[in-house]
């Protein structure tokens, strides 16, 4: 590549690198891509927290044209919303597949992507193919994954690949480069504003480390970095501020704590007790590494790593009411740093050594994945199953038990009951339908009875007490006022399988009791 590879004969160095064959690094490639798609192929419903609010609202996009019952709830209005990947997406796919597969091929190609785009950044610096970033695929599966995060973690690995593309049309025409940044802008832009920034500030950085070490600070050179840097942004800059996005622009919100939990969050799954000596080991992996000089950082990746760092430690907390702005950016600094880094692998015998130690890790990780999904599955398909007892059309209210537990199972039931859109066409009160969020609305006479503000569940005692027009006076309104004349039926999460009172007899029937839920029918006034 121009400018970043020098050029003649091959080297020692080059020569002993030639352990690492395109061939082979492909074969290695494809086989821990499917290591870590094994998951998907264990449970209908991946347990990933939002994960399920967004596959519903996929179903509605596909359904509202012919569905009566969706299409009487529900509207969609496009927007140029910069969170619209997953909306792109899945819906066209829905119609082939169905809705739970197109929903488990979009998470396949978010998991690939973070899996490939410093594989291709790494080919795009060293100028051959090294199985080294394979390394990244014991982290695709990370706690921010977990809360279910997609559109943004979508958007990391096409950052990466915009960044590696960047790289590799340096001293091209300035034209092309602007197109070519242009189009990974848009791709961007709706994955989601994070995903965006962290591209600006990847190729922001590498043009810095460029210009200085080409001494190229004359006034032409100067205008074209900036140019093409900055241009291919000024449409969608355009676009956000002509948004609905833009009214929650104000929607900010600092803290100085929780920078430190996000890194353990990135870096953990499910146990410490797996979750630790993997990182120890991890550790001593790379001091060894470090001491015997097989690790080496391209130059630039250092100015992108502080770049991003400084990012992450600037940012609030919310930002345009998207909540871990700043925490999810560790995500993005991990993989767009790890294609930076080089190991020098001189060997076969160290190449196959350090392949098969790396396969071993994501197998293990893998395996723990696995295993748990498949725990937490089978009360997640339990209350699947149960929505499938109210009539197609009914409208659900979603509560929270007083006192909710905050295992990985409950958490992964806390999006859970939006399935009934997809099992039963039903009207969701939680369903992700926020102006400025999401192109999904409710539809005018239903507006007022669904959470417009992404706010948080209410507890199942506060609903209770706002059942009738005095105990909402108190504090409301709330979408939940006067419920039990508005919804059909009401599920309460975080439940003590052990407990089985009705919290209100009067107003509640009970139609199923699972692990973790309790899903009443609604005593309507005779």
């Amino acid at each position: 590549m121009s400018g970043l590879q020098n050029s003649g004969a091959e080297t020692p160095a080059d020569r002993a690198r030639s352990a690492e064959r395109p061939l082979i690094v492909l074969k290695q490639t494809v086989l821990v891509a499917a290591l870590i798609l094994l998951p998907l192929f264990y449970t209908l419903v991946p347990p990933l927290e939002d994960y399920p609010n967004h596959l519903a609202r996929m179903q509605a996009l596909a359904s509202i044209p012919g569905n009566s019952f969706l299409s009487r709830f529900y509207e969609v209005e496009w927007a140029p919303i910069p969170n619209l990947i997953m909306d792109l997406i899945v819906p066209p796919l829905v119609p082939f597949f169905g809705v739970y597969a197109a929903g488990q091929i979009f998470v396949g190609l978010t998991l690939l992507l973070m899996l490939l785009g410093p594989m291709l950044l790494h080919r795009t610096l060293d100028g051959r193919w090294s199985a080294w970033p394979l390394v990244g695929g014991l982290f695709v599966y990370n706690g921010f994954l977990f809360t279910g995060l997609m559109n943004y973690l979508f958007g990391v690995g096409v950052a990466v690949l915009g960044l590696a593309v960047w790289i590799r049309l340096c001293g091209k025409p300035l034209i092309m480069r602007g197109l070519a940044s242009l189009a990974f802008c848009a791709v961007l832009y709706v994955c989601h504003l994070s995903a965006l920034g962290l591209y600006g500030l990847g190729i922001a950085s590498f043009e810095f480390w460029r210009l200085w070490t080409h001494k190229a600070w004359k006034p032409a050179p100067l205008l074209r970095s900036a140019l093409a840097l900055g241009v291919p942004f000024l449409p969608f800059l355009y676009l956000l501020v002509r948004s609905p996005t833009w009214g929650l622009s104000h929607d900010v919100v600092w803290e100085s704590q929780g920078k430190l939990e996000a890194i353990t969050l990135f870096f953990s799954v499910y146990s410490d007790a797996t979750d630790i000596p993997l990182l120890i080991l991890i550790a001593i992996a790379i001091g060894i590494a470090v001491k015997r000089g097989l690790v080496s950082v391209h130059p630039a990746g250092l100015i992108v790593a502080c770049t991003l760092t400084v990012a992450f430690l600037a940012m609030p907390r919310v930002a345009f009411g998207s909540w871990m702005a700043d925490q999810r950016l560790v995500v993005g600094i991990f993989f767009m740093t790890l294609g930076f880094i080089s190991v020098g692998l001189r060997r076969l015998e160290g190449h196959n050594a350090f392949f098969a130690v790396c396969l071993v890790a994501v197998a293990f990780r893998v395996v723990d994945v696995s295993a748990h999904w498949v725990a937490i599955s089978q009360p997640l398909l339990e209350l699947k199953s149960s929505l499938r007892l109210m009539p197609e059309g009914s409208r659900l209210l979603v509560t929270e038990a007083d006192d909710p537990a905050e295992a990985a199972i409950d958490v992964a039931l806390s999006h859970a009951p939006t399935l009934a859109v997809i099992e039963r066409s039903a009207l969701v009160s939680r369903l992700f339908v926020v102006p400025g969020k999401q192109i999904l609305h409710a539809r005018p006479p239903y507006g007022g009875h669904v959470d417009t503000e992404d706010g948080d569940t209410p507890r199942i005692s506060r609903v209770i007490v706002d059942s009738n027009e005095e105990g909402a006076s108190a504090d409301g309104p709330h979408y939940w006022d006067k419920w039990p004349d508005f919804y059909d039926y009401l599920i309460v999460l975080g439940t003590d399988p052990d407990e089985t009172a009705n919290p209100a007899p009067d107003l509640l029937q009970i139609a199923r009791i699972g692990r973790g839920f309790q899903l009443y029918k609604v005593r309507k006034a005779s």
